[in-house]
């Protein structure tokens, strides 16, 4: 049973699930905001999206006779780097905020993948100035400013 399409959606799922036990008991903002969503929306959303993906996943693993072919290792590098990323991302965010820790972030991966269609890099930081100007200025929600800014 080491097989990474299933023990690896089985934890992301335990993971989601004490996610959303702990989204539950966000408290109510302190002021009064224009928002029609609260804090609890966008991130129930993710996790809820987690467990139905990584059931799917491991739906489709139980449907595929596996049993001829080879296993595949449950960590693999680009995993471990991934999980590296995203940590050093989190920890970049509380420093410099939201919109300077995407753009290098989006930069970083692109760069790491060794992308060389300027078209990618274009795409990535305009996405992260739409994802940027539609929080701040549709749904009033403000996304992290870091403390060295």
């Amino acid at each position: 049973m080491n097989n990474r399409n299933i023990i690896f959606p089985s934890l992301m799922i335990l993971i989601s699930l004490f996610a959303l036990v702990i989204i539950s008991q966000f408290n109510e903002p302190m002021f009064q905001q224009d928002a029609s969503v609260d804090a609890k929306f966008f991130p129930s959303v993710v996790a809820i999206a987690i467990i139905v993906i990584s059931a799917i996943l491991m739906i489709q693993s139980k449907m595929a006779n596996l049993a001829k072919q080879e296993t595949s290792p449950i960590f693999t590098k680009l995993s471990i780097f991934g999980l590296f990323f995203l940590v050093g991302y989190a920890v970049l965010i509380s420093f410099i905020g939201y919109l300077y820790a995407t753009l290098l972030a989006f930069t970083l991966y692109l760069v790491v993948f060794k992308i060389t269609k300027p078209l990618y890099y274009v795409v990535a930081w305009s996405f992260v100035f739409g994802i940027y100007y539609l929080f701040g200025e549709v749904f009033v929600i403000s996304l992290p400013q870091g403390s060295l800014f």
